[in-house]
């Protein structure tokens, strides 16, 4: 039963995540251009003014990405993969900051964008190996329910 604890509060985490970040980031950037309208009308630049406000924070709130990753490591047997799985929400992190540090202090505009497009897709690929370990993790407790003596 704790091993469907954890993949419940893993989902749950993840969700409050997701919303943190990326619902968040989302709202910002489509009111950003009408608070920059508002608070100076003349001038077209501080349309991106509450945008690059929050981007920090943004990234600070990807720490909560650890969350799900320490749940769902809870479910996995084998302490190396526990290790990589909390490495891989730990690294959303720092592809968060990383992209923040390629539009910043890039000089070269096109390695900018290189960078800031590979660390803009981790996330993703992070999000993506959390949902097959939550399959995984949700069969291995269905089959051990399913086996004679199981729970």
């Amino acid at each position: 039963m704790p091993h469907l604890v954890h993949l419940r509060r893993a989902v749950g985490w993840c969700l409050v995540a997701l919303l943190a970040t990326g619902v968040l980031m989302n709202l910002v950037g489509f009111f950003s251009p009408f608070w920059g309208h508002l608070r100076h009308p003349r001038d077209p630049a501080q349309s991106r003014a509450l945008l690059d406000a929050v981007a920090p924070w943004a990234a600070a709130l990807s720490v909560l990405f650890l969350l799900p990753a320490w749940h769902v490591s809870r479910t996995l047997a084998s302490p190396l993969a526990r290790c990589v799985v909390v490495l891989m929400g730990a690294l959303v992190l720092v592809a968060d900051l990383v992209f923040l540090w390629a539009f910043d202090g890039l000089g070269d505009p096109m390695v900018a964008r290189l960078v800031a497009s590979v660390a803009a897709g981790y996330p993703f690929v992070a999000f993506i190996v959390f949902i097959w370990l939550l399959w995984r993790g949700l069969h291995v407790a269905a089959s051990s329910q399913d086996a004679p003596g199981g729970i």
